[in-house]
């Protein structure tokens, strides 16, 4: 009986302590936001950085996005990657780590990045478009067009896509291609001086 109690005491004690822990947190947190807000990132970053543990992924990632928005590139990088190693499947942190990343230049960090959010999401708007827009701008365009024709069937009047589309249907020769994606571009906007501009150098 002794016995237990002892653990019915030792469980609710746990529990509390976690309650307490979980409302520190949270107040963290609340600091933080109001902190950001005021464009105060060294004590948006302190508010929260005595919770940062090799777990704790939530705490990670809102530090790696402090220090992106301070300009501390490499540490947010660690962050998000702590992020990413806690919970391997995160699109966010993904996302979020391609930020730093560009600003260093570390282009096949972020490819390798976005190869993995298609990976979990294939249809993943943001990690397709930039996926075929860095194959590209690396004058890959037979790697970029499988990313772009995913999203065009998704995505058939998104201009964005129909302009990238054009742009890497004219580096592969395929002139039709390319025409029908500017002549939606145009249908979506007719004053649009770069789709006009690529339309008629075809």
């Amino acid at each position: 009986m002794k016995k237990t109690s002892i653990i019915i005491l030792l469980a609710f004690t746990i529990q509390s302590i976690a309650q307490e822990l979980n409302k520190n947190i949270q107040l963290a947190f609340a600091k933080s936001y109001e902190y950001e807000y005021a464009y105060n990132y060294d004590d948006a970053i302190k508010s929260i950085q005595q919770f940062s543990n090799a777990t704790s992924y939530e705490v990670n990632v809102r530090l790696g996005w402090l220090n992106y928005l301070k300009g501390e590139h490499t540490q947010s990088i660690a962050y998000y990657k702590k992020a990413i190693t806690s919970n391997p499947s995160s699109i966010e942190a993904r996302l979020g780590i391609a930020n730093p990343l560009s600003y260093i230049g570390n282009w096949e960090e972020i490819t390798n990045q976005y190869l993995a959010i298609v990976k979990l999401d294939s249809k993943n708007y943001t990690a397709n478009y930039r996926l075929a827009l860095i194959y590209y701008n690396s004058k890959k365009s037979a790697k970029a067009i499988t990313y772009i024709n995913s999203l065009s069937f998704l995505y058939p009047f998104d201009y964005e896509v129909n302009l990238l589309s054009a742009k890497i249907n004219i580096a592969l020769g395929s002139i039709s291609n390319a025409k029908n994606a500017l002549n939606k571009c145009l249908l979506y906007n007719p004053s649009s001086s770069e789709a006009i501009d690529l339309y008629n150098k075809l």
